[in-house]
């Protein structure tokens, strides 16, 4: 309902612009050896037609993205396990009053890991009967007014609502309504800028649980040169993460920004927050061939506002988070999907970077994350790894505010990946791509300790039979031990169309 306000508005302007709408049908057959990625090794044939539209393109004020699949999975053993799965990406933005007020809007469909110990699909869509993997759909409608008192300073106003629901049940469903404010300005010297940002937020989760924070935040910056600026940090929080009532704590840091030339931008941050220090690092750069990015993170988080804790989300997720240190600064969203969809190639954009798992409450969470990707002539290499250190803050108060169901047995789980993707193109109609990745999950200061090691190894070669026709033939292999331990082999088949 909420995406659909955003695309009635788009609708009103399509008459002027520039717009495309494909038509899509696949069908992809897929043989394994272990249908329920369990000890029972059950082998199938599972049929996979999944009619589809793409729609792209900008009318008069407003942006729309849309790729939209439905997967009507049908099994030749057994008829029970047939099922339907939905995969959308959509993104949309309308400028409803020119320079003032805008509206954003998404909506996500996909496939997310329950737990991190019992293992998972790698794929878009799962075709395995492990019941540890669930559809997850997020909607998010964001209206907000941007402008300016004059030379004063800058304001923005924003009010973000989104909605999260899973087929497993209700346990991990949630609406969240948020108010976020802003400042800009200068001061009578030129080197010295301000911000005042405030902002409130409600987690609603659908077993009666509720989660409030407010947060006020000023900050005084001083560009040192044009490549440094150095920020003072202030302010005040309150929630109610760590008990049953607001608590209001008291916050205050530094930052660095640091630009030594156009191609190379690091920023950092620490700040005192409520559950100890907060740290924020994160590093660009770019050559000729290759582009690097390296994250580093501590902050609280309420999920599952962000659907997965820990992960990278899609191989096109990875591929736009390296293509922001490959573009200049200020792209736009059209550059940066070119850039991400020249990047991978034939590697299917929506496949699962292996990780995260999904939580409902409140986590403490570390994360590092390097990407880099090597581009040549014929040849693209993806490097992607994260640790991720989560912690559940809301175990504190009772049972009934534990946060998922690992954070019910494990009160720390640490997850450790790196995935390596190849891309060769054979010729100009036809690609080989290969990728092999490797998680470990490990949980412990619970009831019991739980540790699982994953790792996937696909091979694929993609062929054009014409203008708007591909095909591919692959092959997986998939290893998991520990808490779960099971192995599976697999060939594939493609053929899709465009219209």
């Amino acid at each position: 309902m909420l995406l659909g306000l955003i695309l009635s508005s788009v609708a009103l302007q399509v008459v002027a612009g520039d717009w495309k709408i494909t038509p899509t049908i696949a069908v992809n057959e897929t043989a394994t050896d272990n249908v329920a990625l369990d000890k029972t090794n059950k082998n199938d044939l599972i049929s996979d037609i999944s009619p589809g539209i793409r729609i792209a393109g900008s009318g008069g004020r407003s942006k729309l993205n849309v790729d939209y699949q439905l997967h009507d999975l049908i099994y030749a053993r057994d008829s029970s396990r047939n099922n339907t799965q939905n995969s959308l990406n959509a993104q949309g933005t309308l400028e409803a009053l020119e320079n003032w007020l805008f509206i954003d809007a998404s909506g996500v469909i996909s496939q997310q890991s329950i737990s991190a110990f019992r293992g998972a699909t790698s794929t878009s869509v799962n075709t395995s009967t492990n019941n540890n993997t669930t559809e997850t759909s997020t909607y998010r409608i964001s209206p907000y007014f941007r402008g300016s008192f004059g030379s004063l300073a800058d304001y923005q106003l924003r009010y973000n609502r989104s909605t999260t629901n899973t087929k497993s049940g209700p346990s991990f469903d949630s609406d969240t309504s948020e108010w976020i404010g802003s400042l800009k300005g200068k001061t009578v010297l030129a080197s010295l800028g301000w911000t005042l940002d405030a902002s409130s937020q409600t987690v609603k989760f659908s077993d009666g649980r509720k989660n409030e924070a407010d947060r006020l935040r000023g900050v005084l910056s001083y560009e040192v040169t044009p490549a440094v600026r150095l920020s003072l940090i202030a302010g005040r929080e309150a929630n109610d993460y760590l008990t049953t009532s607001k608590q209001s704590h008291t916050t205050k840091g530094f930052g660095l920004d640091w630009e030594p030339s156009n191609r190379t931008k690091i920023s950092a941050s620490r700040e005192d927050r409520f559950f100890g220090k907060s740290n924020y690092f994160n590093l660009t750069h770019r050559t000729a061939g290759t582009a690097w990015k390296y994250s580093e993170s501590k902050d609280a988080t309420v999920l599952p506002t962000q659907q997965a804790s820990a992960g990278l989300g899609t191989f096109y997720d990875l591929a736009l988070n390296i293509c922001s240190s490959i573009l200049p600064p200020g792209s736009t969203a059209a550059q940066q999907a070119a850039c991400a969809t020249a990047l991978l190639g034939p590697i299917p954009p929506n496949n699962l970077v292996p990780g995260g798992f999904l939580s409902s409450g409140v986590t403490l969470q570390k994360r590092r994350d390097l990407s880099f990707a090597l581009v040549g002539v014929r040849n693209t290499v993806t490097f992607a790894a994260t640790q991720t250190e989560s912690q559940s803050l809301s175990q504190s108060v009772g049972s009934d505010f534990l946060a998922g169901e690992d954070f019910s047995q494990s009160t720390d789980i640490r997850q450790r990946g790196g995935s390596v993707n190849w891309s060769h193109k054979l010729t100009p109609m036809s690609s080989l791509t290969g990728t092999f990745s490797r998680m470990t999950s490990s949980g412990t200061g619970g009831s019991s300790t739980m540790e699982t090691i994953q790792k996937v190894m696909t091979l694929n070669f993609t062929t054009k039979l014409g203008p708007n026709t591909n095909a591919g033939l692959g092959a997986r292999h998939m290893v998991s031990d520990g808490t779960s331990s099971y192995t599976e082999s697999a060939l594939t088949g493609m053929l899709s169309h465009q219209f």
